[in-house]
């Protein structure tokens, strides 16, 4: 079967082959030919008639087309018929294959171009001339670099082809190139190209182009994308941290690092509880695994408040927001957090401030009542002590009234220290400087200070029996010594003992304090030490700072040792402090002492006042037993008293008797009006008015009326007759109420 096979296939390739048609059909005729000269030559007898040269071509002829037609039919024009229509049909397929191919050439999704050796476009498929933007026949013959390339790509492109053409490894791999539309624009072709072969020779280039330009752009899109979140992340200020399921730390940026105090890099790869305190990692896995279990989360996407764990292993406070993603079936969590120190060590300062803020409004607002009723309280003394006075000059002699009287007067001098004292504590009540015994000045505070340490607090005075003066407020030393007994006593809570010393010092000399700031030469020292607490070393450096305190908020201010500190200043002095935890504090003040002849300068006014000849004073007080006492006294004086009970029934008499008012004795505090104005008001009809204003310090510095500010005389509650009397008479003597003719202002006779 296979020997006849291949015997078919020798005979068809022989049959149908027209060079040996053209072999069989010659030797077909060269058979007849001899086979009719056969014929012709052994029958004569039945072909005689062909005998003559007429009849023997046309037998001639006729045996030739008999033999022939079949033979020539069969060898020859059958196989050439055969011969067409095979070819006709191979035709037929190569026009529908290369059909096929031409579709499958428009069909598919990238571009096609093939390129003759000089460059030239002999084949492009549609989606090239789609990318192009032109029509086939715009683009066949054209030089394709020189047409449809910007001119920035061509050298490269040119490049690639040569590569190409001459057959070198490697020119064949992909490669991007952009091409140019016909409409504008550019498009970018990722290419892979084939070298075309026909027998050898090189006939030109074949290369597919996928158009990359939105995949480049997504991709260009994406690279920024992720460098704007590299820059963001960071340059960050807040920490951001990336764990996985397995609390690892994943990703971080520098500011997670400088935050957590790790070197860079060193995060990375850390378990994540590494950075909190020992007390939250069991939460945070009870957490964690609840999470995964259920996805359900009852913190992610808030603000949490937490704490964080330094590699150093600083607990700081933090602020956390949680949150996750899913990437690649893998769930990750976000961190972003934030430290918060300073913020809460700035809310801490803020509600301190507020608590002292709250404290100095209370302290003011005692301050305020403490005022009212210290200036009605003078009041009620001053007309005690004026009519106790009065009444003595009734009594003669050695009488017991005369005795009890006294003892009333000393009473009131008493009272009036408390008053002072009470100004003193609620809002620091001012003075003017004076020679000072600070022994003195001691002693009558005592009192006031066992009530504000209490019992379970003993008080040991050691005084320097000849202790030198000093020059200074009495009310500023009273307040120095009453913030370092409370201070005292707020480091003993559980009682204790409470040591005030003085002394005398030639600070400088042998012997005397070491105290860097204070004054050298003489000086009196004050001394106050405590059995209490104690302070450490960094506590002592930053005492006197104003707001600094080491009590609760609602137990101190923190202005008081401040408050102390500026006193000393401001008086010249120096403080110093010596403390340890457990073993007490103590303070110790050296303030300036006065030359024995500054001391011998100072003289009090004794000298009995002169009387009156009838001139006028206008006595304007709210009170009606100090105005009482007043017009009795200044009355049996030899002065002309015209009363006044508020600043406007001052004006009217005023301007009924300006004539024959020489003075204007007046209380610092009406009730519902200015002291200021009116005082404005009647200078201004009669300049030469004087003016004496009584009342606490206090009240007429914060009218703007003390002598420093205004010129104006004043006698300070409560005042004694001779007081009143020499006031009086300074005035009038001195006959003018300009700044030049201050006087030193009345002090309580004790």
């Amino acid at each position: 079967m296979i020997n006849r096979i291949r015997m078919q296939a020798i005979w068809k390739d022989f049959y149908l082959t027209p060079a040996r048609a053209l072999i069989i059909s010659a030797l077909a005729i060269f058979i007849a030919e001899f086979a009719v000269m056969l014929v012709f030559f052994f029958l004569p007898v039945i072909f005689s008639p062909a005998t003559t040269p007429l009849g023997r071509s046309i037998l001639d002829a006729t045996f030739l087309i008999v033999l022939l037609v079949p033979f020539l039919y069969l060898f020859v024009y059958r196989p050439l018929l055969l011969l067409v229509r095979e070819r006709a049909a191979a035709e037929e397929a190569l026009l529908d294959e290369i059909a096929r191919e031409e579709r499958y050439l428009d069909i598919a999704g990238v571009m096609i171009v093939a390129l003759d050796p000089e460059g030239r476009v002999t084949l492009i498929n549609r989606k090239g001339c789609e990318l192009l933007g032109r029509d086939e026949e715009d683009v066949l013959g054209r030089n394709w670099f020189d047409a449809f390339l910007p001119e920035r790509a061509r050298g490269e492109a040119r490049s690639v082809f040569a590569h190409l053409m001459a057959g070198e490894a490697g020119a064949a791999d992909y490669h991007e190139t952009p091409i140019s539309c016909a409409l504008g624009g550019e498009r970018l072709i990722r290419w892979h190209n084939k070298l075309l072969m026909d027998g050898g020779v090189k006939t030109g280039t074949l290369s597919s182009g996928e158009d990359v330009t939105e995949r480049k752009e997504v991709l260009n899109a994406l690279r920024e994308s992720e460098a704007r979140y590299r820059l963001v992340h960071n340059a960050a200020f807040d920490a951001i941290i990336i764990s996985d399921a397995d609390d690892i730390v994943i990703e971080c940026n520098p500011s997670a690092e400088a935050l957590f105090g790790y070197a860079s890099g060193a995060l990375v790869g850390a378990p994540l509880v590494n950075l909190m305190p020992e007390k939250h990692r069991a939460r945070h896995a009870a957490a964690l695994r609840h999470f995964l279990e259920t996805r359900v989360s009852t913190v992610q996407g808030k603000v949490l408040e937490l704490e964080g764990l330094r590699a150093n292993g600083e607990v700081f406070p933090v602020e956390l927001i949680l949150s996750n993603f899913t990437l690649g079936n893998r769930i990750y969590f976000t961190g972003t957090i934030r430290d918060v120190t300073e913020r809460k060590r700035a809310e801490r300062e803020r509600t301190a401030m507020q608590t002292r803020l709250a404290q100095s409004q209370k302290m003011e607002a005692i301050g305020r009542l403490a005022g009212g009723i210290a200036h009605d309280f003078n009041n009620v003394l001053t007309a005690i002590r004026g009519n106790a006075e009065l009444a003595m000059e009734d009594v003669t002699g050695a009488a017991p009234a005369r005795e009890r009287l006294n003892d009333i007067i000393q009473s009131i001098l008493t009272a009036s220290k408390l008053t002072r004292q009470l100004l003193l504590f609620s809002r620091g009540q001012s003075r003017e400087a004076a020679s000072l015994n600070v022994n003195d000045t001691i002693e009558n505070l005592l009192r006031l200070i066992r009530r504000l340490i209490g019992d379970d607090i003993a008080i040991v005075t050691e005084f320097e029996k000849a202790i030198w003066m000093i020059k200074a407020e009495e009310g500023t030393i009273e307040q120095v010594v009453m913030n370092l007994a409370v201070n005292a006593r707020d480091a003993m809570p559980a009682g204790g003992v409470l040591t005030i010393k003085t002394e005398n010092a030639i600070m400088g000399e042998a012997g005397a304090p070491h105290m860097p700031d204070a004054p050298l030469g003489r000086a009196v020292c004050i001394t106050v030490t405590d059995t209490g607490v104690g302070m450490e070393k960094e506590l002592i450096e930053r005492i006197f700072e104003p707001f600094f305190s080491t009590k609760e908020a609602s137990r101190g201010t923190g202005l008081g040792l401040s408050v102390v500190y500026g006193i000393i200043k401001k008086q010249g002095g120096g403080i110093m402090v010596e403390s340890a935890p457990g073993a007490g504090t103590t303070f110790r003040i050296c303030l300036p002492a006065r030359l024995p002849e500054e001391e011998g300068g100072v003289k009090e006014e004794t000298a009995q006042p002169g009387f009156g000849s009838g001139e006028g004073v206008l006595l304007v007080d709210g009170d009606d037993r100090v105005r009482q006492m007043g017009r009795t006294a200044l009355s049996e004086r030899g002065y002309k008293v015209f009363e006044a009970v508020t600043a406007e029934e001052a004006a009217s008499v005023f301007e009924k008797e300006s004539a024959n008012i020489q003075l204007l004795l007046c209380d610092a505090l009406l009730a519902g009006a200015s002291v200021l104005r009116l005082v404005d008001y009647m200078l201004s009809k009669n300049p030469k008015l004087q003016i004496l204003l009584t009342g606490t310090f206090m009240e007429i510095k914060s009218r703007r009326l003390a002598m420093s500010e205004t010129g104006f005389r004043y006698l300070q509650k409560p005042y004694s007759l001779n007081g009143l009397f020499r006031a009086v008479a300074v005035s009038m003597e001195h006959g003018e109420h300009a700044k030049d003719a201050k006087v030193k202002p009345a002090q309580v006779e004790e």
